[in-house]
């Protein structure tokens, strides 16, 4: 059946959740081993006691100045760089990581889309009643409709996201005393937020729009914390300190390196000093920077992120040679860490001769075995093999960075073209045929 031109003017199915959707497909995720380990161990403690084994759960960062956390996919728990930038203490961040573990213990993804289908039934009825009165010329009627159920709809689902931030709450307050922490990051950043449900979906936080709030909900938790142990329980200034680095790599990295300057003038404490040395960097004033940088390693020369800042800030600046020894004094403080590893490999592929890719390809072997899915590491891995005219591995690696992707078919073309060059039946020649089959 034809639509009338009037439908495909006003028909908007489920707005309010296709808006999420939408948004997260615009999503920049980012990687940084320095802020990615300080969210674990925010996380750690929380996840153990709700009894779920931390390397199962995905932790992921997105570029978005915007106050939001959540989960998707099962154990995946994104955080964007907004929700660390409000956060004036680390209570906040892990509060509201044990809000969202309390929607995976509960199970409450696995429910949601028999909640969407649910609240669906009524809005389907009224819009195909509502074409059928638009057709019949009554477009008042049909369009009343059709408004209806959507109305009908929205109430019905959101009747159910309030029962599941109700229920993740109660289990929030519950690993929050298990770990001795308190509730009052969360109830305070609860409070300020309970305020914009009356605002438009245009000038509300994201986190208010994905998690429905009411007086109710931070009178629950105030309620939980009269109850508590911990109610008077502060951040350790040592994770305060990491904290506040983070927030300042954030600023260093994401902000115009002016705004930033501004941000941090006159302040003299070491993440002050950190902010702005990224800011120096990002300018391209890379003789400052690296100045700087190298005041912040005699402040702390156990840091690694600190050495691999000075070898980002050389590799960028075209000296690739000196970029490789603070990527290995990084690599050599925290060896456990596959993002410093990459980042010493790609210096070494930069050099682009035999031995520097042979060194970097057993680098990236390490970093793969700690971290399987690394698309960067696939890439320079691809590289490295090119330089050493090994055709079939450097693209058994392209392929297999292509199915990390999903993007099969390239992948498997790429296979395809591996196992023209690999030994019949070698463990990487089966390893491409493997990927071909999945298609």
């Amino acid at each position: 059946m034809k639509l009338p031109s009037i439908m495909k003017k006003h028909i908007t199915i489920f707005i309010f959740l296709t808006f999420f959707i939408t948004q997260q497909a615009k999503a920049q995720f980012i990687r940084d081993a320095e802020i990615e380990n300080l969210l674990e161990d925010y996380s750690n403690p929380i996840f153990l006691a709700a009894g779920l084994k931390p390397d199962e759960v995905h932790i992921g960062i997105i570029n978005n100045k915007s106050l939001n956390a959540f989960v998707a996919g099962g154990k995946n728990m994104y955080f964007h760089t907004g929700l660390i930038l409000e956060a004036e203490t680390p209570n906040v961040v892990i509060g509201v990581i044990a809000h969202e573990t309390g929607h995976i213990v509960g199970g409450h993804l696995a429910r949601t889309s028999d909640a969407i289908a649910s609240a669906s039934k009524p809005m389907l009825l009224a819009t195909i009643l509502g074409v059928g009165a638009l057709a019949a010329g009554q477009a008042d009627a049909g369009m009343a409709l059709i408004t209806g159920g959507q109305q009908i709809a929205k109430g019905s689902y959101l009747s159910f996201s309030r029962a599941q931030e109700a229920s993740a709450d109660q289990i929030a307050l519950r690993l929050l005393e298990k770990t001795e922490q308190s509730a009052r990051g969360i109830r305070d950043m609860m409070d300020e937020l309970a305020d914009q449900e009356a605002l438009s979906g245009v000038h509300q936080d994201p986190y208010v729009r994905s998690h429905p709030l009411s007086r109710n909900r931070v009178n629950f938790i105030e309620e939980g914390m009269k109850l508590s142990n911990f109610s008077d329980r502060t951040d350790s200034p040592e994770l305060q300190f990491r904290h506040d680095m983070a927030k300042a790599k954030i600023y260093g990295f994401l902000d115009h390196p002016g705004t930033t300057l501004r941000r941090y003038a006159r302040q003299e404490t070491l993440p002050a000093k950190y902010a702005r040395t990224i800011a120096f960097y990002k300018n391209g004033e890379t003789q400052k920077a690296v100045q700087l940088v190298d005041k912040l390693i005699k402040l702390q020369p156990d840091n690694p992120y600190f050495f691999e800042l000075k070898g980002q800030i050389l590799y960028e600046a075209g000296h690739l040679d000196k970029s490789i020894a603070p990527y290995r004094k990084s690599v050599a403080i925290a060896p456990k860490e596959p993002l410093l590893q990459i980042g010493l490999a790609t210096s070494l592929i930069s050099l682009e001769t035999k031995a520097s890719a042979k060194e970097a390809l057993e680098i990236l072997k390490k970093a793969l075995r700690m971290e399987k899915d690394n698309m960067t590491a696939y890439y320079q891995m691809a590289t490295a093999y090119a330089l050493l005219g090994d055709t079939g591995r450097a693209e058994l690696a392209t392929a297999e960075r292509y199915y990390i992707l999903g993007r099969l078919e390239i992948a498997s073309m790429h296979a395809h073209r591996a196992m023209k060059h690999l030994p019949k039946n070698s463990p990487e020649w089966l390893k491409a045929q493997d990927i071909m089959a999945n298609l």
